[in-house]
């Protein structure tokens, strides 16, 4: 791929899971850290991380099978 770096899907990617840890470490460090804020920020996280892992593998030709896992519904 000749796609100059920063305009790269997966550097973009990368740029935004780096916001989301961040956010998700100053929630965990607060003195009272709220399961409310922490789990939106982890299933960013997780999402993230995956659709980093999937442009990456893209990106360097690298043929690799990855279930698509359905996210759990929240029943109250």
């Amino acid at each position: 791929m000749n796609i100059p770096t920063n305009a790269r899907p997966s550097t973009r990617i990368l740029k935004d899971l780096l916001k989301v840890r961040k956010e998700l470490i100053k929630v965990e460090n607060y003195n009272q850290p709220f399961v409310s804020k922490i789990d939106p920020l982890m299933k960013k996280d997780y999402f993230l991380s995956d659709a980093l892992v999937r442009y990456l593998c893209y990106e360097m030709n690298i043929e690799i099978n990855l279930k698509l896992e359905e996210e759990e519904e929240e029943v109250f």
